[in-house]
């Protein structure tokens, strides 16, 4: 069974064009809008991996894998946090790795095979 990636963000054409790469490589992708979008489909799908935008229009990405990480089902899902504002320091605790926006699309696919190389690891 090829991973399962949920992709949120709430920019559709970068949805589309993540989720066009992502799906060019094997990948089995999934779409969501926002934070509450995002919730239903984890639990609908079971995804290896979030690719998660901090600016989501109904909650911080942060505060959003924050509460996943607190939560039994969800703590060990592999997440990716993506932003504009490369600050990555206040996503460390909660995400695994950080794409800052605008990103290569080589970098994309790096970083999400070395998250779902760590989530393969973990079973």
């Amino acid at each position: 069974m090829n991973p399962r990636i949920l992709i949120v963000d709430d920019n559709d054409d970068l949805l589309l064009v993540t989720q066009i790469i992502l799906k060019g490589q094997g990948y089995e992708t999934f779409l969501a809008r926002s934070a509450a979008e995002a919730e239903r489909k984890i639990r609908v799908h079971n995804p290896s991996l979030l690719l998660l935008d901090v600016g989501l229009g109904d909650e911080d990405g942060r505060a959003f894998c924050a509460r996943l990480r607190e939560d039994a089902n969800t703590r060990d899902l592999r997440v990716i946090l993506m932003s504009g504002d490369d600050t990555w320091s206040p996503c460390r605790e909660a995400a695994d790795d950080f794409l800052p926006k605008p990103f290569d699309f080589n970098e994309l696919l790096e970083k999400v095979q070395q998250q779902l190389l760590a989530e393969d690891w973990r079973h």
